[in-house]
């Protein structure tokens, strides 16, 4: 129950976040490692948000690997929503940040054999903190993000943001 209650209650605040209070967006590929998934490939979208001094909006769109068991195709997707404060470090090379969000993930497994096919979505939470290393062109990144609720994970993330 509690892990609803959160769900929606960043869902608002999500939703409270204007489309016009958006700043510098970047955006680029990443590559994750979750502990029931595997293997995910996919992009991000970093925008800073105006409105709010040090938060961001990371979007992530994964497709997943995960190992079948023989018999089994498994695919997987996933979308996340996340709001991130941006904390301030005095001489420092890096950028940590740490925050929540929401998860949108889809599993999809059909069987050769006598066991059941099935298609699943389910909405989670993300509760992350990564750290952003600056360059010049390219801002590499890495994460480490739990999933409650719908994926049940541990996910590594790294890229790089252009």
């Amino acid at each position: 129950m509690r892990v609803r209650s959160l769900i929606v209650g960043i869902a608002a605040l999500l939703l409270a976040v204007p489309a016009t209070a958006v700043g510098q967006v970047a955006f680029g590929p990443q590559l994750s490692f979750g502990g029931d998934t595997d293997l995910g490939i996919g992009g991000r979208v970093l925008a800073n948000v105006e409105s709010l001094e040090h938060w961001d909006f990371i979007g992530t769109f994964d497709v997943w690997f995960p190992d079948d068991d023989g018999g089994t195709d498994v695919s997987a997707w996933e979308i996340n929503g996340n709001l991130a404060y941006n904390f301030v470090v005095e001489n420092s090379e890096l950028n940590p940040y740490a925050g929540a969000g929401l998860s949108i993930f889809h599993i999809s497994v059909e069987s050769d054999g006598p066991g059941p096919d099935f298609d699943d979505t389910d909405l989670g939470l993300n509760l992350f903190g990564g750290l952003k290393f600056p360059g010049e062109s390219i801002t590499p990144f890495v994460e480490v993000r739990a999933v409650l609720e719908a994926a049940d994970q541990v996910v590594v993330t790294g890229g790089i943001l252009f």
